[in-house]
């Protein structure tokens, strides 16, 4: 075969999607979900304006399955007539594009209902329509082609008798095992869908891999090999179109500082058609066994949401008792429990412990790659030995990656530098208390204004660099804010546990109700109410989703966050009135700039860092502080260096 036409075909492809995309995006802008699910982000409703100001919603049209879906189907008959194919070959082509539109049809009644009645499909339905697409695309391969009636290796080794003694005993076979394949794949993709262009990246690798795999069959003696290369072409061509639109970027919900490059959802029409379509070459090409090490990334993503929240969550509610909260009546939240991730599927755990989306992306994208690279060295391998080290390589690659949730899950309180010097201050940190050949194990998420003196038990001491959950280190860095005297400090480490949480902890809650009625006195005392708080009314909020309601105790907490909001600089301890010159530390934050223009579908709105999309409503003398206190911060890097230069000078 030329390979030639075959880049004609990719190309091809790859434009109509590209094309159908585009006008999907144009045509359907609305076509939006208004499917609510509360996360962990911050709760800003209490600081938005009352100028009635519309709010326009983060979702995405998801319009971009059935576009590329489309292409697929288009090209793949235009390609069946450029290849001159004959009857088994039009045969298995239309199996494999017609159950890719089965599945998109699923995923398509479920990204309706998700626009029209603000909920999705269940999970019970939604099984059980790619069950029935799978097992449909199985018997009719069994049904109209000789090879899908041919027991192959290793099922004919196994139990080659039973198939030969018992009728119907292979296409039983065949049809579950294609159901299942078929069924796990296409839900396992639609489980990596959650951030933009991670799933489109990881099944373009996944489809490149079976495309090379597949040219070892592009001989006479197997005429559906042609078939499979085209089928692996229009998978990985198809989302190539499509990728420009749903680019990844470092924007968030609750980042709302970075710019957003996608455009466009695939949504659960696109998912489970690639994830279906995936599944219909590796079971044609005999290779489903292959197609976990291809796969290995959405392997990952499913076994986490699978484990963690079907399997783990519901033993441990029912058979794990916490010795610690067990003299409490309160109700003790799934997040108390030894899970191994934060949040399921395994990208939403990085995502919540404060990773760069678009560098979280990159990374899933490199490892999809290496996944796949690794499938194709071990079809090529010529020796036995080189094989299972493909294999081998595979499951180390895997494990680490599955236990990275194990120790980054953890955090603990230390001191901030490490090494010992004159005054300390207090910080956050996730990971090991190591260091490792001098490798970190561990990351700084944040330091906090409070140093090392407000210890004062030998019981606090060796408490520090222990692990412990988010919500233990939030409340013992909020203790030690709230006995230094930095009320808002421990204000905003109180307010990041969720109240389910908090309630375990009953100190923790009597002290932040204390906090609360004393900030509140003083706030009556100092500013008198003025007019507009009084007469402020709710904002004007456009669009399907609420705004999200819980906080993420996971992020650094911002600068703004620990502000008083009467000064706009940080409040004093009310036990002393002077700090020795040069014991404060600038504050680590892992968000950038402070505040940035923002588009939203062409309207620029102000948005202030870490917000979902809100706008903050400032007075003049309001701001004035915030800018001063911005150009300082700006400037401080460049005056330490004209410093040092000029007593270099001298």
């Amino acid at each position: 075969m030329d390979p030639v036409w075959f880049l004609l075909i990719f190309i091809t492809c790859a434009f109509i999607s590209l094309l159908l995309c585009w006008i999907a995006k144009v045509l359907f802008p609305k076509f939006r979900s208004g499917e609510f699910k509360p996360g962990p982000h911050r709760a800003d409703m209490p600081v938005l304006p009352a100028s009635g100001r519309e709010i326009k919603t983060i979702e995405l049209p998801l319009i971009g399955g059935p576009a590329f879906t489309i292409a697929m189907i288009i090209t793949g008959i235009w390609a069946g007539f450029l290849f001159h194919f004959h009857d088994d070959q039009w045969k298995l082509l239309l199996i494999g594009l017609g159950a890719t539109a089965g599945y998109m049809v699923v995923g398509f009644i479920d990204d309706w209902h998700k626009v029209y009645s603000n909920e999705g499909l269940s999970e019970r339905a939604k099984f059980c329509g790619v069950l029935f697409v799978s097992m449909a695309a199985a018997f009719l391969y069994f049904l109209l082609l000789p090879s899908g009636r041919e027991p192959y290796s290793p099922y004919s080794d196994i139990m080659g008798a039973l198939f030969k003694s018992l009728p119907f005993t292979w296409l039983i076979f065949l049809m579950l095992m294609t159901g299942l394949i078929g069924s796990v794949t296409s839900l396992s993709v639609d489980f990596s869908d959650g951030l933009d262009g991670l799933a489109g990246g990881l099944v373009f690798s996944a489809a490149l891999a079976f495309g090379i795999i597949v040219t070892g069959f592009l001989d006479a003696k197997h005429p559906q090999g042609v078939v499979l290369e085209i089928l692996s072409l229009l998978c990985a061509s198809a989302v190539l179109g499509f990728l420009p639109l749903n680019w990844p970027s470092s924007w968030a919900a609750r980042r709302g500082s970075a710019r957003r490059f996608a455009k466009i959802y695939m949504g659960d029409s696109g998912a489970l058609a690639l994830g279906g379509i995936l599944a219909m070459i590796a079971i044609f090409s005999r290779y489903e066994i292959l197609l976990l090490m291809i796969g290995m990334a959405f392997v990952l993503e499913g076994l986490s949401a699978l484990i963690s929240a079907r399997v783990l969550t519901r033993f441990f509610r029912k058979q794990l008792q916490v010795l610690r909260f067990v003299s409490s009546r309160e109700y003790v939240p799934h997040t108390e429990f030894p899970l191994p991730f934060l949040a399921t599927p395994l990208h939403h755990h990085f995502d919540l412990l404060g990773w760069n989306r678009r560098r979280l992306v990159y990374g899933a994208w490199a490892l999809g790659a290496g996944f796949a690279i690794l499938g194709v060295f071990i079809v090529f391998a010529t020796e036995t030995w080189e094989r299972y080290l493909g294999r081998i390589l595979v499951l180390i690659l895997a494990f680490i990656i599955w236990e990275s949730g194990s120790w980054s899950r953890k955090y603990f309180v230390g001191k901030h530098p490490a090494e010992r010097t004159r005054r300390r201050r207090l910080a956050l940190y996730y990971g090991h208390p190591y260091r490792l050949m001098g490798i970190r194990l561990y990351h700084l998420v944040e330091i906090i204004e409070a140093n090392e003196d407000v210890i004062e038990t030998p019981a606090e001491e060796l408490a520090l660099w222990h692990r412990m959950s988010i919500y233990d280190a939030r409340a013992m860095l909020g203790l030690y804010c709230y006995r230094a005297g930095y009320y808002p400090a421990a204000l905003a480490q109180w307010t990041r546990i969720p109240e389910s949480n908090r309630k375990l902890r009953p100190s923790i809650q009597q002290l932040l109700e204390e906090l609360n009625s004393r900030l509140a006195l003083e706030e009556q005392e100092t500013q008198p109410m003025r007019r507009d708080q009084i007469l402020r009314q709710p904002p004007v909020i456009t669009g399907n989703l609420p705004p999200a309601d819980l906080p993420n105790p996971h992020e650094p907490i911002r600068s703004e966050e620990t502000l008083d909001g009467r000064t706009g600089n940080w409040k004093e301890p009310h036990h002393q009135t002077v700090r020795q010159q040069g014991s404060s530390m600038p504050y680590m934050q892992s968000d950038g700039a402070f505040s940035q223009q923002h588009a939203f579908e062409g309207q620029v709105v102000e948005l202030s860092n870490g917000q979902n999309g809100h706008i903050n409503n400032f007075s003049a003398d309001e701001e004035q502080p915030r800018e001063a206190a911005q150009s300082t911060r700006r400037r401080h890097w460049l005056a330490r260096i004209l410093h040092i230069t000029a007593a270099r000078s001298r």
